[in-house]
C-alpha cells in the first residue's frame, strides 16, 4: 500500500482524545471516529491521487497532440489550457475562419478527448479592446464556435463540451492586442466542468449584456 495512504488510513482509524486531566483519577474524554468517517478520509485522499494521475496523463496526451503547432499548453488549477493565438490560427481576411494548418492539432486534441470520457472541455474566445463591445463579443463567440465545430465533428458530444465568447474580458497584456486575440481550450475532469463554467459565467453575462446594449 502506498505509504501516504497507509499513514492517513491509520490516522483515520485512531482515537481522537479531546480532553484530558493531570489528575489520574479523572476519566479522559474520548471520541471514536465512525466507520463512515474513516472511509471518507481514505476516499478523499484517493480522489486527490486520481486527480494528480489525471493531470499527468492528460499533459502527455495534450503535448503530443499539439506538437509542431503554434499552440501552447499550461496548467490552470486542476485543468489544462491549450491556447491558440488568433494571429496564427485564423484567417486575416476572414477572422473567424480557422487556417488549415491548425485543423490537424485541434482534431488531435478533440480525438484525444473523445477517447477519454473522464474529461470535458470549455472553449473560450477572446479579443482586445480595439473594437466596440458588440463586435468583440461576436468575433470571440464566432472563433470559439469554429473550434467547437471541429470537436463536434470529431465525435465529442455537447454534454462534454461548451463554448463561450468572452470578448475583451481577460486581456493577457494591456498593450499587446495581438496576444489578447486567442482561443483557450480548457480541458478539465468531467466531474469538475460545472465548477469551471461557474467561474467564467459572470464574465460571459457581462459581455453578452454589453454586446446587446444600444
Amino acid at each position: 500500500m502506498n505509504h501516504t495512504v497507509y499513514k492517513w488510513a491509520m490516522i483515520a482509524s485512531c482515537l481522537v482524545v479531546t480532553a484530558c486531566s493531570s489528575n489520574k483519577d479523572t476519566a479522559q474524554s474520548v471520541v471514536y471516529l465512525s466507520d463512515a468517517e474513516k472511509v471518507q478520509s481514505v476516499i478523499y485522499l484517493q480522489q486527490k491521487i486520481v486527480s494528480a494521475d489525471w493531470l499527468a496523463e492528460k499533459e502527455g496526451l495534450l503535448r503530443e497532440s499539439i506538437k509542431g503547432s503554434p499552440f501552447t499548453l499550461h496548467q490552470q488549477g486542476n485543468a489544462w489550457v491549450v491556447t491558440a493565438p488568433a494571429q496564427q490560427a485564423f484567417n486575416a481576411d476572414r477572422p473567424s475562419l480557422l487556417l488549415p494548418v491548425v485543423l490537424r492539432p485541434i482534431t488531435r486534441v478533440a480525438k484525444m478527448l473523445e477517447a477519454n470520457p473522464d474529461s470535458a472541455v470549455l472553449i473560450l474566445g477572446y479579443t482586445d479592446i480595439a473594437s466596440d463591445a458588440k463586435a468583440n463579443h461576436k468575433l470571440s463567440a464566432d472563433r470559439a464556435r469554429a473550434v467547437a465545430s471541429i470537436f463536434r465533428l470529431s465525435g465529442l458530444t455537447s454534454g462534454r463540451m461548451t463554448y463561450l465568447g468572452l470578448g475583451d474580458s481577460e486581456p493577457l497584456e494591456k498593450d499587446n492586442n495581438r496576444k489578447n486575440h486567442r482561443v483557450e481550450i480548457i480541458i478539465t475532469p468531467q466531474a469538475q466542468i460545472q465548477d469551471v463554467l461557474a467561474m467564467y459565467h459572470p464574465a460571459y453575462v457581462r459581455q453578452l449584456a454589453l454586446s446587446q446594449a444600444r
